[in-house]
């Protein structure tokens, strides 16, 4: 696997193989290799593509996975040498994130599994209250979700119900600003970070458009 001494929070990593960010270098690496077998890149660089791709799925697939109760689940993070951190954060790439990057679809069954897991009081960044549910991060104070992870939530769901009620959840929590927020305390919508968050505009939108094409099909 490739180590990494942060997470896409800028936060430093507990152990240092974070699995969602090896994840997505599975699946650009596999963007590689399909670029150079369509003609579109040097094809001396394919077989070590190809051999640093096996790498990580093999140690995904060796050092990534755990069990919590009677199911396997992903980690967030491993060392490689039995240790694991069972959470997900909320900024991607994140556990959650997985069908979005491409690394697998929203019916593994490890994915349901692990998504099972980290949308509930398991996850120690998973958060509810009178207003909102959903994941935070440790960058943030106790208590405050995040929309990314919210929009996440839609966008990993073949629900278009879910996806309005993800909507409408994060419209109705901006605390009168009209700005998607970095993240917002579950119980007073008016306490958040970061008024206006593009990287939050820019999820919330992708979903938007994702209803509406659903809509007009």
């Amino acid at each position: 696997m490739i180590w990494s001494g942060f997470r896409p929070s800028d936060d430093a990593c507990k152990y240092g193989y974070l699995v969602p960010a090896n994840m997505y270098a599975v699946v650009i690496l596999q963007y590689l290799e399909d670029l150079i077998n369509h003609g579109l890149g040097d094809q001396s660089l394919l077989s070590t593509i190809v051999e640093i791709k096996d790498q990580v799925i093999q140690g995904i697939q060796e050092s990534a996975l755990t069990t919590v109760g009677d199911y396997q689940i992903f980690a967030y993070e491993v060392d490689g040498l039995g240790n694991y951190n069972l959470m997900d954060d909320a900024n991607v790439p994140s556990l959650l994130s997985l069908p979005y990057l491409g690394y697998c679809s929203n019916e593994d069954e490890l994915y349901v599994n692990t998504r099972r897991f980290i949308l509930s009081d398991q996850n120690p960044y998973y958060y509810k209250g009178k207003f909102l549910s959903g994941i935070g991060s440790p960058h943030t104070p106790e208590s405050y979700v995040w929309p990314i992870a919210l929009s996440m939530e839609g966008l990993t769901s073949d629900s278009v119900a879910k996806q309005k009620v993800v909507l409408e959840t994060i419209a109705d929590n901006d605390g009168d600003t009209l700005h998607v927020h970095e993240s917002i305390h579950v119980d007073d919508p008016k306490k958040f970070t970061r008024e206006s968050f593009s990287w939050a505009d820019m999820t919330y939108c992708q979903l938007f458009l994702n209803v509406f094409e659903n809509q007009v099909k």
